[in-house]
């Protein structure tokens, strides 16, 4: 299959026309390649019949996506364009101990536990579609979401996952604090019902019943109930990386409600960051990753991303190219679509621009709110670019850009000699800590930590030295 080289006009929309040229945002790399006709004709065919089919997109990656940062841009841009399908996914942070979406808060009330992706698998609390979940057996306990600007009025069909089985709580459910009685409908994932108002809070309250015993949330879905428009759902979970998405155990049940047409495997930070290198199986996660999600929507196109520049420690993290090859490489592989965000952002050492430009964060990983509208918005940007692409050549065969090569990278700065190891630092636990919090603070896993103090559970006592590896 012959390739196509591109040299084409990045269509800048008006917020973006006048981003520094010191960011070395190279808009040539504004596109979503593919390398197969069959799959770029499938893109286009989505595309193209959304005013009649609804066309849903499901966004994993990190703490950027769990805060909705960049998809609340390319959400809004994708509906102004092609109309929306509905809010999509929500998840209450705070009962799970992180923080919340821009987009509205998330408080409890009552005792609840939790899990995430990046603590790995824990057979009392499995993950389901969002990468979170949270349970309580407290009778006195409550979920409350709060949006910042309402949903808007539309015939929407609300979706709550929860373990709907014999050992749950019931559930009573208000919507601007009228309760809801009629027109549940449960089904294995939980239930749904319809609501035509707009929402402005939402309050879940576990009720118990003579045989439950808990009650587990996975999450939230609101959906236009009309098939047309566009659902953009943001599923990020804080410090997670690629492994991340291979043990949502709950996901083949919960996907036949959700419908994915498109999946962002937005990672890539956590796995390079620390360690600056690849780590050797890194290539066969993401393929089993690939794999199982085309065992559960056969039709779902993949689009894999590379990150953004880093600096960690004083050093660049030179394994950002490795990453986007690797990246690049299994997309053709395993015909999924590749975002080359790395090479269309600057590549290599420009974070440390776009810091003193107010466009990232001084730790050099994190963006700032500017920033993220940035990436967002270019994330969009690509989609329409290779639309364009598409309609005007529909006979491509494959629609790729050759990476950038960098000089400043040597056999040496991809793979640094080791260093001394250094004494382990320590930290004392205070009231309200968990190791969840404790490993983000540090950036690294609760397993490690258990690991390093010989700990059998989570548990930690105020006061408490932990080593922190």
């Amino acid at each position: 299959m012959r390739s196509i080289a591109v040299v084409f006009c990045l269509i800048i929309f008006s917020c973006f026309a006048q981003l520094p040229a010191e960011l070395k945002i190279d808009s040539s790399f504004a596109y979503i390649q593919g390398y197969s006709s069959a799959t770029l004709s499938r893109l286009k065919r989505q595309f193209d019949a959304v005013d009649s089919n609804k066309l849903v997109i499901l966004h994993y990656g990190g703490s950027h996506i769990q805060a909705e940062n960049p998809t609340t841009i390319a959400r809004n841009q994708f509906h102004e364009h092609f109309g929306s399908g509905g809010r999509g996914l929500l998840f209450n942070y705070g009962a799970a101990n992180t923080y919340s979406s821009i987009n509205y808060s998330s408080t409890y009330t009552g005792k609840w536990t939790y899990n995430k992706s990046y603590q790995g698998k824990k057979a009392e609390l499995p993950l389901g579609v969002c990468g979170m979940v949270v349970e309580t057996r407290d009778s006195a306990s409550s979920l409350v979401f709060s949006m910042k600007a309402p949903i808007e009025k539309a015939n929407n069909q609300v979706q709550i996952l929860f373990e709907n089985d014999s050992l749950s709580f019931d559930v009573a459910i208000y919507i601007n604090n009228k309760l809801i009685t009629q027109g549940i409908e449960y089904v294995p994932q939980g239930l749904k019902f319809s609501w035509a108002d707009s929402i402005k809070t939402i309050t879940l309250i576990p009720i118990k019943n003579p045989k439950g015993i808990r009650f587990r949330f996975y999450g939230m879905n609101i959906e236009h109930e009309e098939n047309h428009g566009i659902v953009y759902h943001s599923t990020g979970v804080g410090a997670a990386a690629f492994r991340s998405i291979l043990i949502l155990e709950k996901l083949p049940e919960q996907l036949p409600l959700i419908k994915p047409d498109i999946v962002i495997l937005d990672f890539g930070t956590n796995d390079i960051l620390y360690e600056n290198r690849i780590e050797p199986t890194l290539s066969k996660e993401v393929e089993k990753a690939i794999t199982w999600w085309k065992s559960m929507v056969p039709e779902v196109l993949i689009v894999l991303t590379s990150t953004q520049d880093l600096y960690y420690k004083k050093h660049p993290i030179t394994a950002g190219v490795l990453f986007r090859d690797l990246m690049d490489s299994l997309a053709r592989k395993n015909d999924c679509l590749f975002w080359n965000w790395y090479d269309l952002s600057g590549g290599l050492s420009t974070i440390r621009t776009w810091a003193t430009l107010g466009y990232a964060k001084t730790d050099h990983i994190h963006l700032t709110k500017i920033g993220y509208q940035v990436k967002g918005g270019l994330l969009y940007t690509s989609f329409i670019n290779t639309l364009k692409r598409l309609n005007s050549e529909p006979n491509i065969e494959a629609l790729q850009i050759p990476v950038k090569e960098y000089k400043e990278i040597t056999t040496e700065s991809i793979s640094p000699k080791p260093t001394p190891t250094k004494s382990s630092s320590f930290y004392v636990v205070k009231s309200g800590d968990t190791l969840s919090a404790i490993a983000s603070k540090y950036h690294t896993t609760v397993a490690a930590i258990k690991r390093a103090n010989g700990l059998t559970s989570d548990t930690i006592r105020i006061g408490q030295r932990i080593k922190i590896p």
